[in-house]
């Protein structure tokens, strides 16, 4: 089952030390190779090629982008006080009281009113910490994207499938129509050859009429489409990543039915050719979309 180039996954969780929520949004993009780009906080900067290899892992083709938010700054608060300064002031306040007899008691909030009496301070988290417990968010968003991959190619494989059926039921009818190409063909050579039959070169008429067979022949080009269709349906049945493969496929198929259209020489072969040219655009078309 073929998977989708396009998609998107997206994830949440919290970590709890230090408690913080991070979103993980993936996003997958038609492209010739595989590019990964990621966007991530400060707190996962060492681990960005990391991120990008682990994504890796699990696609083929696609331009991926793959953004990390957080919802705060990752860093642990200190608290300190200020001791030499508070006993400053306590020793001030008593002296004060003590010299000129001022009465009242001394509280907390008149402490902490103080400017520089308490220091707050940040130290850094540890990052390894971090990404460890954060693995798991990111795997949940890989995973995401790739449920849709998958939802996304197996509505793309049923498109393809239907052009599929147009395409082999095209090719019959052109088969079927063969010989009734090559009578209408041998009725006017028929009609010929009693009009000009006294200056008639045999032998020249015959090579002609041998050389004129073979090329107007779509016999083969028939039997190496459906050979074609055979080996594409088997790709897109079993392999999770035929994209290259069905592009190949593809060009052999448009190949030989630009043959058949040089050949037909009848209309409603010409007619048939064309439907199956338009249906092999409309897989080009998706399989551009799959890995």
């Amino acid at each position: 089952m073929p998977y989708s180039m396009t998609g998107i996954g997206r994830a949440s969780g919290l970590i709890k030390k230090p408690p913080i929520k991070f979103d993980v949004e993936i996003k997958s993009y038609n492209h010739r190779f595989l590019e990964v780009s990621v966007k991530c906080p400060n707190i996962l900067l060492p681990f960005e090629d990391v991120i990008r290899r682990h994504v890796q892992k699990h696609l083929i083709r696609g331009h991926v982008v793959v953004v990390i938010q957080q919802d705060r700054e990752v860093t642990e608060c200190n608290v300190e006080v200020d001791k030499v300064l508070l006993h400053a002031y306590l020793k001030v306040i008593r002296e004060l009281q003590r010299t000129h007899s001022i009465s009242g008691k001394i509280d907390i909030n008149s402490l902490l009113a103080i400017q520089g009496l308490v220091k707050f301070s940040q130290s850094p988290a540890n990052s390894k910490t971090v990404y460890n417990d954060f693995k798991p968010i990111l795997e949940k968003a890989v995973q995401a994207l790739i449920a849709m991959k998958q939802r996304e190619g197996r509505n793309i494989g049923r498109e393809i499938r239907k052009s599929i059926r147009i395409i082999e039921q095209g090719i019959m009818r052109v088969e079927k129509w063969i010989p009734k190409r090559n009578d209408n063909y041998r009725i006017r050579l028929h009609d010929l050859v009693k009009q000009f039959k006294d200056d008639l070169n045999e032998e020249r008429f015959y090579q002609e009429l041998l050389y004129t067979v073979d090329r107007t022949d779509v016999t083969e080009e028939c039997k190496r489409l459906f050979s074609h269709l055979a080996l594409f349906k088997a790709a897109l049945a079993d392999e999770k990543h035929p994209g290259r493969k069905l592009n190949f496929l593809l060009q052999e198929m448009q190949r030989e039915a630009n043959t058949c259209t040089v050949k037909a020489n009848f209309f409603k072969i010409s007619k048939t050719v064309i439907q199956i040219k338009e249906e092999i655009e409309k897989i080009r078309e998706q399989v551009q979309n799959l890995e």
